[in-house]
This record gives C-alpha cells, sequence and structure tokens, in this order.
C-alpha cells in the first residue's frame, strides 16, 4: 500500500501548472453540463494512490495506458508520475505510453495542455505530441481489444432511471450488440468496466472509480459475471469519503485479466480490500458467478460475519428454509407509486376519513412499529395518516386498485432504505403499502404467520446477511436498498422455540409503551441470535444501535 503522505505530498509546486490545466477545465463546466456528461474531475491524491495500487498488481512497466473517458486528465498525470518514479522518460511517458479518449472536446484539449504542462515541468524542452483524442469509448471500432497494460480512470456516472441520462434505444443496441444483453438500467460506470476488461492485454490490469451501487446492485449483476469470465477482480479500494462533488459513495475495482485465456485467473485467489489508505489490507474470497460484490467491502463497513444459511442451523435442527418458501413479497413499481401518491387523503384534507384504508410509506416503518401521525413526504407533498381515496384509484387506475386490493391481506412490510431491517406487521390485512414498501404475505404454512414472519426479518441475523451481500446499495452511507428477491432469500429461523419467544417479544414493540421499547428491543435481538445458531455477541452490538438509531436517508418515492 502506498504511504499516505507520499500520495498526498506526490505533485507538488512543479507540478501545479499541470493540475492547474485540470482544474481549469473543471471550474468551467456548468452543473448541467456535468450532469449531462456524468462528469466530476478527480482529486489528485485519489487518482494517484488508485494508479499506485494497480500498479502493485501489474507486475511490469505498462507501455501503454489507457484513460477511455480521460476528461481533462487526472489520471493520466497520476500514471505519468507513477511512470517517471519508475524511471521511465518524461518525454516517451507522454508520447509513447499514454493515450487518452473523451467524447467532450473541451475535455480533450485540456488534457493535451495538461499534459503538455507536466512534460515541461520536468525538463522536456520542445514540443511533445500527446495521444488525446475526441473518441467515444462504446464506439466497437475505438481501438484494438487486448492491446492496454493499464487502463485507468473515472468514466462518466450516468443512471439510466433518468431521463436526461439515460442511453437512448441505438445507443443500448450498440452496447448489447458489443457486450451481450446487460440490461436497460445498468450505469454507464459499470459499461466502462466491460470496456476496460476488453482493452487489457495479458496479465493488464484496470482500475475505475465506480459509484457505490456498482457492487450490489441487481441492474449490475450483468456486468459483474462479465467481468468474472475476462478480468476478475484483485483488489477493490473504498473509503468514508466524498471525494467529488456528486453526492454518490464511490468505490475502485482493480481488474486483472488472465495471462493464459481469458479468464482472469491468477496466483492469488483472493481480493484484497484496501479501506482508505491505511497500510493494511484484508483478503476476501473472489465472488462467483451471480453473487453481489457487495461482501468484498461489508467487512471495512463493519458488518459482521455471518455464516452460510445452510450452516447456520443448530444440530439436530429442521432443515434450511427461506421467507421465500413460506411466503410471497413485492413492491410494485412506479405505476402504483403514482397512482396511490394521487389517490392519497391527508389528516388536513377534504375526502380524508377513518374507514379509508391506511397507506403505509416506508419513511412511517421502524422495527417493529409504524408511526403514521408524523408528517411524511408522499408524491411532492406532506401527508400525516394518509387514506386511500378508493373510488378515485378506482376511476382513475383500475389496475392499480386491483392490484391494492390485493396487498389487503395479513402481511408484514418492510422498508427499503435502512440501517437495518425495520418491517411492521399488519395483522388486519387493512394497509396498502406505497411503492417502493415491500409487502411480504405468507401463503398459508403452518406455524408461519405475520407475526413470525416479522421477527424473522427484523432478526439481527437477517440483518448482517442484508447488509454483507447488498453493501453500497443504499442512499446514504451505511444504508442498504431491500428488494422483494433480497427479502424472499432470507432464510428462517432453525431454533423453533427461540424463534416463538422473538416472536412475543416484538409483537409487544408495537404499543405503546416507549420507556419499555429499548429493553424489549434488546431482549428480542438476544433471543433472535440464538435462533440463527450460537450467540454472537459481535452481531448483537453491531446490530443495537444500528435499530435504535435513525434509518440512515431513504425518501418515500419510487
Amino acid at each position: 500500500m502506498v504511504d499516505r503522505d507520499r500520495v498526498e505530498g506526490s505533485g507538488g509546486p512543479r507540478h501545479r501548472s499541470a493540475r492547474d490545466a485540470v482544474a481549469d477545465h473543471a471550474r468551467g463546466l456548468t452543473v448541467d453540463r456535468r450532469r449531462e456528461l456524468g462528469s466530476h474531475a478527480t482529486p489528485e491524491a485519489l487518482a494517484l494512490h488508485l494508479v499506485e495500487l494497480a500498479l502493485r498488481h501489474l507486475h511490469r512497466l505498462p507501455q501503454r495506458v489507457l484513460d477511455p473517458s480521460c476528461g481533462a486528465g487526472s489520471f493520466l498525470l497520476a500514471a505519468a508520475d507513477a511512470l517517471v518514479r519508475r524511471g521511465a522518460d518524461p518525454a516517451e511517458v507522454v508520447e509513447q505510453r499514454l493515450e487518452g479518449w473523451d467524447v467532450d472536446p473541451e475535455a480533450v484539449a485540456h488534457c493535451r495542455e495538461a499534459l503538455r504542462r507536466w512534460a515541461a515541468a520536468h525538463g522536456v524542452r520542445r514540443p511533445v505530441d500527446v495521444r488525446v483524442v475526441e473518441l467515444d469509448a462504446l464506439d466497437p471500432t475505438a481501438g484494438p481489444a487486448g492491446s492496454v497494460d493499464l487502463v485507468v480512470g473515472n468514466p462518466p456516472f450516468l443512471s439510466q432511471r433518468t431521463l436526461d441520462t439515460a442511453r437512448d434505444v441505438a445507443r443500448r443496441e450498440q452496447v448489447d450488440a458489443r457486450f451481450g444483453p446487460l440490461g436497460p438500467y445498468v450505469d454507464e460506470a459499470a459499461v466502462f468496466l466491460l470496456v476496460a476488461a476488453e482493452m487489457l492485454s495479458p496479465g493488464g490490469v484496470a482500475v475505475m472509480v465506480q459509484p457505490r451501487s456498482t457492487l450490489s446492485a441487481r441492474d449490475a449483476g450483468a456486468v459483474r459475471d462479465r467481468l468474472l469470465e475476462v478480468a476478475a477482480p484483485v483488489a477493490v479500494w473504498a473509503d468514508d469519503g466524498r471525494h467529488f462533488d456528486a453526492e454518490v459513495d464511490v468505490w475502485a475495482p482493480v481488474l486483472r485479466r488472465g495471462v493464459d485465456g481469458d479468464r482472469g485467473e491468477e496466483v492469488e485467489h483472493g481480493v484484497e480490500v484496501h479501506w482508505g489508505t491505511a497500510a493494511d489490507a484484508v483478503d476476501r474470497p473472489r465472488p462467483e458467478p451471480g453473487q453481489s460484490w457487495g461482501p468484498l467491502l461489508a467487512t471495512a463497513l463493519g458488518v459482521p460475519e455471518i455464516a452460510p444459511a445452510g450452516e447456520m442451523a443448530p444440530a439436530g435442527a429442521a432443515g434450511h428454509r427461506t421467507v421465500g418458501d413460506v411466503a410471497t413479497a413485492t413492491a410494485g413499481f412506479r405505476d402504483e407509486f403514482y397512482a396511490l401518491s394521487a389517490a392519497a387523503r391527508s389528516l388536513d384534507e377534504p375526502g380524508w376519513g377513518p374507514q379509508l384504508p391506511p397507506l403505509v410509506t416506508v419513511g412511517m416503518i421502524d422495527v417493529g412499529r409504524l408511526d403514521r401521525r408524523r408528517p411524511r413526504r408522499l408524491g411532492g407533498r406532506l401527508v400525516a395518516d394518509p387514506r386511500l381515496d378508493v373510488d378515485s384509484l378506482q376511476t382513475d387506475a383500475p389496475a392499480v386498485a386491483r392490484w391494492a386490493r390485493k396487498r389487503q391481506v395479513p402481511k408484514v412490510l418492510v422498508a427499503t432504505q435502512t440501517r437495518v431491517l425495520e418491517a411492521v406487521a399488519d395483522l388486519d390485512g387493512q394497509m396498502v403499502p406505497v411503492t417502493p414498501t415491500v409487502s411480504v404475505e405468507p401463503t398459508g404454512a403452518v406455524g408461519v404467520g405475520p407475526q413470525e414472519l416479522l421477527a424473522a426479518v427484523c432478526a439481527p441475523p437477517s440483518a448482517a446477511r442484508l447488509a454483507r451481500d447488498a453493501a453500497g446499495s443504499g442512499l446514504s452511507a451505511g444504508a442498504v436498498r431491500v428488494s422483494a428477491t433480497a427479502v424472499r432469500a432470507l432464510p428462517l429461523p432453525s431454533d423453533t422455540g427461540a424463534w416463538k419467544e422473538g416472536t412475543d417479544l416484538i409483537a409487544g414493540l408495537g404499543l405503546d409503551e416507549e420507556g419499555r421499547r429499548n429493553e424489549i428491543l434488546h431482549r428480542f435481538g438476544e433471543v433472535m441470535v440464538r435462533a440463527y445458531g450460537p450467540a454472537d455477541r459481535d452481531l448483537l452490538a453491531w446490530w443495537w444501535p444500528r435499530a435504535t438509531g435513525r434509518r440512515a436517508g431513504g425518501a418515500d418515492g419510487a
């Protein structure tokens, strides 16, 4: 691991003129232009640190270094510094070893200028011919595959769930034709990982900044599996800082292409996890196809180890079952959210009445308790004790009205942006969940009703399992996104006696006993840890402050 002082101290006054060209470009971008390009300048110290980390796994001096989304040149300057420190000639570095592509002509101009200033600062007294061009890296004719030793960069973060940054039909077809079907919602930044892997020569290494969501988001699953076939992760970096003006947590994988075929095999079979600039790295098992990469960072994020579901049962316990074996789970889609929001009636609005079905948003849900009185945002307005105007919904959105009626059964309602799993039981079956609230509905298995499911979902082992698999998926640091699929995959307890005790305890949390709530909640946590296996004090210590604190982030919208 590169020394922290060396990282932050590199590129002193003699390099400053080159970095000024990068800064000039960043200052010149308007907010709208930044959003359109998904462009955010990489801090100098971070670029230097990631390049050094990648070079540790390259095992040779790179002959060709490419940044396929170079912007104004932060990563190329970092690579130039690293190569010169290893004895390369400055003129040769900028003219023969470095290459940058970008779709923004202004960024290309600033990058060229930055590299020329860097060369001059390193004693090159003649004009240099830099290889920085205006080029779209997702164009399949952009460059020959398998020819780059080191790929670096901070690619554009372009969410595909927002209309102004989503790929158009032609762009989607172009990406799918090149890499195979990836799904409509994979972020552009994740696609650049595939570009990087494709460009690598045997034994070549890539490092690219990514939104933290690519670790575990279902939308990025096809990208993760494709990478395992071509250039597998050998290290990952992350920390708890916000390095960009974009409000997004980031990480960076270090990928290495295999030297004997197309698979990313290497002598090391694990993945180094680097948190910040700490000297020590933690080795984690390499993920398998179909798995989330969230567990790579879960330990660094403080999530305790959790045994595989099939190993959690004590000796002699019943066979392993999941929530999906005894219940269905659904969260609806945007159509349900917008229609229910429009048909919602707040306590202070005409048409509200206690006889109308209660609406439940994720912001109302705590562990075993529901707060419907405090005003929450719903569809752009504040509502208190919202009720569903059934007649209005039937008139305006009959399909959603049918969906809402199907949800009016005894169930468990689960919040979807949370630090631990938070859920409440609807024993009467009158409540209607507002997307993205997950509705978990028992299918009639003997002895497993809403209260039993509530205890299983809110249990500390369930929270830790989700936090490991979904690390990085939340809207804020420490939070995770809960999907219906993830809830269905949660294992059920095998110690039925402890499960019954936990069920009785969590039933009391919905009562108005604020003075005893924490006492009951702590006892519930202890019992449910035991319900899944041997007592684990570390697991309880991790879960307890998160269960008693406010939920991290999360909006009530779709």
